[in-house]
Formats: C-alpha cells, structure tokens, sequence
C-alpha cells in the first residue's frame, strides 16, 4: 500500500514536471536583441543636458539625449543656443539631430542640422573615451568627436579636426569643447522645431 501510495505521489509530482521541461525545450526563447553589454556603451550620454563652453563656462546649448528603438539606438537633439556655429547668411541658429547605433562591429553616428550639415561618424570606447571619427574626409578635413566621463559627473565633449592632404594627416586641431551638465529642471528644455 505504501509502495503504491509513494508511486501515485511520485508520478503526481514529477511527471507534469517533465512535460513541463519537454514543452520548454519547443518553445522558442524571447530575445531582447539590444540588450548585450555592448549596446549600452553609449548609455551614459542618455539625458537632457545644459551644455556649456569650458572656455568661459558660458550656456552654449541645450541636448537630449535618448534611448529610442527599444535601445538598439541613441536619438540626440541638440538646440545652439549662440551664434558658434550660425552662418552669416543663415536667419536662424542651428539645431541637429543625431542617430546613432551599434553595427556589430563599430558605433555609427549619422548627424544632420538645419544648417545644411550632414556628417556621418564611426567608432567606440578607446582608453577610458568614447571616440567618433568621420567616415570620409570633408572638404580637405577629418573630424573626431570624443566622449569623456568626468569625476564629478559631467561630460566633457571635444570637437577637433584635421586637414588631409594627399593622404598626408595634419596635427588635430581643437575646434571646441562642451561641459555637459544634467539640466535637472527638464522643463527649461525649449522646444525644438
């Protein structure tokens, strides 16, 4: 009687548990595609920033930086909020926009603004900085963008370029470089059109 009451127990527990396992084996698993390590690389960009010149420590600019596409992208909007990088024959300052994403192997950057730049940046984490170069040479000169996580939290953001002549690579130049700040009263952030 035992025998048979400990079979009956037995065969009541475990065996919905091994269908259970063959069930689990067919079906097919979920998968987050970007949610590997290396997706969230650029992570530490994602906010809304008050952007300011580390020369005079003046407001250059406001930037929102964002998770989009079920993180497999970083979206970016950026609003000058000076005449740094206006035209004299532009009415307006300039405010872009950026997308950027992992491609398997490099980070891929495509930047556009209202002031007809277009500019399209490669690259990934390099000793400690996170480091964007442009893809060709435009008009005589290479571009780099480069990332970098400060003690205090802030971002430092540094724009250079150098000539290219002839395949011949001239010292970067330093073109400017931004202090990123959490801008903690969201509601500052002005629209952008």
């Amino acid at each position: 009687m035992k025998k048979s009451l400990f079979l009956l127990l037995f065969l009541t527990i475990i065996s919905p548990l091994a269908s259970m396992e063959v069930l689990s084996k067919d079906k097919p698993q979920l998968v987050v595609p970007c949610a590997i390590p290396f997706y969230r690389e650029l992570d530490f960009t994602v906010g809304d920033w008050k952007v300011y010149h580390k020369s005079d420590g003046k407001l250059a600019g406001y930037d929102r930086i964002t998770r989009t596409l079920k993180g497999c992208a970083i979206q970016q909007s950026w609003i000058s909020l000076d005449d740094h990088f206006s035209s004299p024959y532009v009415p307006f300052r300039m405010n872009g926009k950026s997308l950027t994403a992992f491609n398997g192997t490099s980070w891929v950057q495509f930047w556009v603004d209202n002031q007809a730049g277009v500019q399209i940046l490669k690259g990934g984490p390099e000793k400690g900085l996170f480091v964007l170069r442009s893809d060709q040479n435009i008009a005589g000169y290479q571009y780099k963008m480069t990332w970098e996580i400060q003690k205090d939290g802030t971002l430092l953001n540094t724009h250079e370029r150098r000539s290219v002549v002839d395949n011949e690579q001239g010292e970067w130049q330093k073109l400017y470089q931004w202090v990123y700040v959490k801008n903690l009263n969201q509601a500052l952030f002005p629209d952008d059109n």
